[in-house]
């Protein structure tokens, strides 16, 4: 293999080969912390934080590609990929990184050394394109790209997580072999000295550049995790977007429109308009009035392919800008790596850490387009210093533009957060008295409301009401219960349900869920029977739930886009049936805009021997009388209980017959056959 190839394909797999592992361990963490969108949000952040430190030690590695050689290896001893067990009594960040850091952060580190210790290597060696070795940034990043499809088009779908480890741990042993043949055996010469150090300004320059599309890359990743679902499939397109720029501006053969390669400062401010524009507009309308009856399904799918054209532009600004500053020296070629991977930390830190924790009380995701402001304009002003005092008229208007933006996230963070609004790791929640109703809302979607007169407060709404599928099996079955089990709090409106004597334990991830639902609602203490919620996640506390028995369970997770998806597993259902009595039921909720659940459920009972049935509630029942349009599924060992919701209820019946969905396990699940476009 000629040599150039060979350094390129060393990066390509570095890079394909570590990307691959951040799909697989943030998809492993993902029941860990039941299903939270804010888990990639936080990967990311680990993974700039490792790409940094990576970076560091490639300043030295490179210069001693014997210990480099050894210290490839050491990986090999924490494969295959496990994460560490249990959950520690820590802030969900903090879990997040330490599980990271025991279980792939050794594995991570050394392949991000790649591109660092490949360019010093190529720039010793006698091949021809040595004195610009950037192109192996952009085979890095072309490297990732195809990780970031092939992972959740194939390798997901196709492979268990046992497999999975397989593949890796042989492609790995490639790199290692493509490593070793890259090496310069021969003594190593110190790093050139030529050359001028970079100013403060350029470094300052190299920071700012990286960082505003990071924090944009993260915004965008938010809002999609959040509206749509939670899963590597949705991950990787914002990301692949962003190293798509990566690749366009470092290859050899730079791709750059001239016409964007002249753009000045307002179009740049144009581009940062339109990326903040439609979330402005979404939280503005997000309300169940006109506008939204009319064009908010248009507006969700509109969004997500919108979002990724603005952050193509957005990233294509300041990478070309970033690959125009590259400095030409090895004294300066490694420096500039690092303060690349420290804008992208310093990004990442920004819209995952800083802007929650500061914008705990506003339930806006705008608020990350407003970081995502302040940092590109500060990159523009760094880097067109010159240009900016020589126009100053033009800096003004850009100034006006940015205070014009910045108004109007404030008051759409402030009207998204009307009555009541909190942002936390799981999410960001929002409660609003509307048409006679109080309302909880997490990102955009529903998840519980009652009436405000008191005299009708008894009555579950939503998709809990007396006429929902919820309530039709509720009226058939479980006239005779004692004890219900409930995963998921919401509002608390199946406390409603509650009878004397009867008891009902919910169980609620986030502790701000019970807090709101006890505070801003009255389920909970006006149901007549004992409530007792706890918090955790729903699986692992009912597995720990010794001694429980339950004539009813119900999993009402599903209502959002963020799927949990350990939480329909096969696994999952053996759990839950050791917790049911004789003759007891599953209901579970699996409500989505864009996944129909039923097949996976059909075939998860089909393999466990359980009789199942499902109900979809189309019609909104009585016109407002605050009842959703939901879809149930009935699970049972009972096959006469399942009968008596089909033959007397109009319930369907599922798992019966041929079909092509295939039961979700701990180890294989994919949502691609889930999806309905």
């Amino acid at each position: 293999m000629p040599q150039r190839l060979r350094f390129q394909a060393l990066a390509f797999l570095g890079s394909f080969l570590a990307f691959c592992l951040e799909l697989a361990a943030a998809k492993l963490l993902l029941p860990r912390f039941g299903g939270s969108a804010y888990v990639w949000t936080g990967a990311m952040m680990f993974f700039q934080a490792m790409l940094l430190a990576a970076y560091l030690y490639g300043r030295r590695a490179r210069l001693h590609p014997r210990a480099h050689a050894v210290a490839i290896l050491l990986p090999f001893f924490f494969l295959p990929l496990a994460l560490p067990a249990g959950l520690a009594d820590a802030a969900p960040y903090a879990e997040l990184f330490r599980a990271l850091l025991l279980s792939v952060g050794a594995p991570f580190f050394m392949l991000s050394t790649t591109v660092v210790v490949a360019q010093s290597w190529l720039m010793r060696s006698s091949c021809p394109e040595r004195e610009d070795g950037y192109f192996l940034f952009a085979a890095s990043n072309a490297g990732a790209a195809c990780a970031l499809f092939a992972y959740p088009l194939a390798v997901e779908p196709l492979l268990s997580v046992i497999a999975q480890g397989w593949l890796w741990r042989g492609l790995y042993a490639a790199y290692a072999a493509l490593c070793l043949s890259c090496a310069p055996w021969g003594p190593v010469p110190a790093h050139s000295t030529s050359g001028l150090a970079p100013s403060p300004r350029q470094r300052t320059q190299w920071l700012l550049l990286s960082a505003a599309p990071c924090a944009a890359l993260l915004a965008a990743t938010n809002l999609l995790s959040l509206d749509f679902a939670a899963v590597p499939l949705l991950w990787t397109a914002p990301l692949a977007t962003y190293l798509l720029t990566f690749v366009l501006n470092f290859k050899r053969e730079p791709w750059y429109p001239e016409r964007l390669n002249r753009a000045m400062l307002p179009a740049v401010a144009f581009w940062l308009a339109l990326c903040l524009l439609p979330f402005v507009f979404a939280f503005w309308f997000s309300q169940d009035s006109t506008p939204a009856q009319i064009f908010g399904r248009a507006l969700d799918v509109g969004k997500f392919g919108y979002m990724l054209f603005a952050l193509f532009a957005l990233c294509m600004i300041f990478h070309r800008s970033l690959a125009v500053a590259r400095p030409s020296s090895e004294r300066a070629m490694a420096e500039y790596y690092s303060w690349i991977a420290a804008g992208g930390l310093f990004g990442s830190v920004l819209v995952a850490l800083v802007v929650p924790y500061l914008g705990r009380g506003v339930g806006a995701v705008a608020l990350d387009w407003a970081a995502v402001t302040l940092l590109a304009v500060a990159a523009i002003l760094t880097r067109d210093w010159e240009q900016v005092r020589a126009h100053r008229k033009t800096a003004a208007a850009l100034g006006l533009l940015a205070a014009a933006v910045a108004v109007a996230i404030g008051s759409a963070g402030s009207r998204a957060g009307a009555g009541y609004s909190l942002r936390n790791f799981y999410g960001v929640y929002s409660v609003r008295d509307e048409h006679g109703t109080r309302v909880l809302f997490h990102g955009n979607t529903e998840h519980g409301m009652q009436f405000l007169d008191p005299s009708r407060q008894d009555e579950p709404l939503s998709y809990y009401g007396f006429r929902s599928p919820l309530g039709d099996a509720w009226q058939a079955l479980g006239a005779g219960w004692t004890s219900v089990g409930v995963v998921g709090l919401g509002a608390g409106s199946i406390a409603a349900y509650g009878r004397a004597g009867m008891t009902l334990d919910f169980y609620e991830l986030d502790p701000d869920v019970a807090v709101i639902a006890g505070r801003s609602f009255t389920y909970l203490s006006r149901s007549a029977s004992t409530v007792r919620v706890v918090t955790g996640d729903g699986r692992l506390s009912l597995e720990r739930a010794e001694g429980a028995a339950y004539d009813g369970l119900i999993l009402d997770a599903f209502s959002s886009g963020s799927i949990p998806i350990h939480l329909l597993t096969k696994e999952a259902f053996t759990s839950y049936l050791a917790r049911l009595r004789p003759g007891g039921v599953i209901l579970v909720h699996i409500s989505n805009r864009y996944l129909d659940l039923r097949p996976v459920l059909g075939a998860a009972a089909r393999d466990l021997g359980l009789s199942a049935a499902s109900k979809r509630q189309l019609s909104p029942g009585v016109p407002g009388g605050g009842i959703v349009p939901s879809v149930w599924v009935a699970v049972s060992r009972d096959a006469a209980a399942i009968s008596t919701l089909v033959e007397k209820r109009g319930w369907r019946a599922l798992g019966e017959g041929p079909s092509r969905a295939s039961a979700w396990t701990d180890q294989h699940a994919s949502l691609l056959p889930a999806l309905v476009l």
